[in-house]
């Protein structure tokens, strides 16, 4: 059995409109034609799809199931024509996206700039936050998407994981451990540690394994950004838990990095809205941050 695509849309009308006379005007073809492929519709389906009375008509429950699929398949088209005019309008458009601080300072700004370069006719608007209010917008769907770092509590986002970054121990210049390849848990007892306040899971993970061992540093200073932990780091004023990517953008940072155990991490990624799909130039924005990521990670 053939679909014939012009019976689908004039039984469709006649079932809008209520009546072969008011499908026609909405469709403007002659009436005839209207009842012709409806009959036609019908010798094709072998069941009678309407009741006739005089010049009324009236659906049958065999109509009435027929529209109902019809619907679903016209609300699937809309969507997909919706769609494929974002695909075409991937060269333009509002995106926005918040970061976490430590990627707002060095992954955010070449993507940004490299992916507006390519589409002069797109904007984004950039955001930096902690990833627990990143997933809060993401949830009310007050930005497009996020990147942060992962944490079980966050609820009405779906996580696409992107890397698992590690964390270094940052020892100031002429520190007492500065000999040591690698920093251990009990190496920070007494020592003056920078303490990051803004509620992400690297302070959250530190704080557990301190307790763990029962090891108790000092905490005379407590910042926001890794980047600013880190230059504090470098002036003496205490150890700090930094990533090679903000390393990588204070000279000398590097060097003054020794890898610390247990192993602390970041698991970031991607936060999308749950039951939400995301747009084109959305995601196309999310892949340019995935591959500049994972370039900068390797050249570091």
């Amino acid at each position: 059995m053939g679909l014939n695509i012009r019976e689908i849309e004039i039984f469709r009308a006649v079932m809008d409109a209520g009546s072969i006379s008011r499908a026609a005007v909405a469709l403007n073809v002659a009436q005839p034609a209207v009842s012709k492929y409806v009959a036609q519709l019908e010798r094709r389906l072998a069941l009678k799809l309407f009741e006739r009375y005089g010049n009324r008509i009236a659906p049958t429950a065999e109509a009435r199931a027929l529209f109902t699929q019809i619907q679903r398949v016209f609300s699937g088209l809309g969507q997909l024509e919706r769609f494929m005019q974002d695909m075409a309008q991937l060269r333009r458009g509002h995106v926005t996206v918040a970061s976490l601080p430590l990627l707002s300072l060095t992954v955010m700004p070449q993507v940004v700039a490299a992916f507006t370069q390519d589409r002069p006719d797109v904007s984004i608007a950039l955001q930096t936050r902690s990833s627990t209010r990143i997933a809060e917008w993401v949830s009310a769907r007050q930005i497009d998407f996020g990147v942060g770092i992962y944490a079980s509590t966050h609820s009405g986002v779906s996580f696409e994981p992107l890397v698992d970054l590690e964390l270094f121990c940052a020892l100031p210049p002429g520190h007492e451990l500065e000999s040591k390849e690698e920093i251990g848990v009990h190496d920070l007892a007494g020592q003056d540690v920078i303490a990051l306040s803004n509620h992400d899971q690297s302070q959250i993970a530190l704080d557990v394994l301190l307790d763990q061992h029962q090891v108790m540093p000092r905490r005379r200073i407590e910042v926001f950004w890794t980047s600013v932990a880190l230059e504090l780091a470098m002036r003496g004023a205490g150890l700090a838990f930094v990533d090679r990517l903000t390393a990588g953008r204070v000279p000398g940072g590097v060097e003054r990095l020794r890898r610390f155990r247990p192993r602390l991490s970041l698991q970031i990624g991607l936060f999308w809205p749950d039951h939400w799909e995301p747009r084109p130039i959305a995601i196309a924005l999310a892949e340019a941050i995935r591959i500049e990521l994972g370039t900068q990670l390797d050249t570091r």
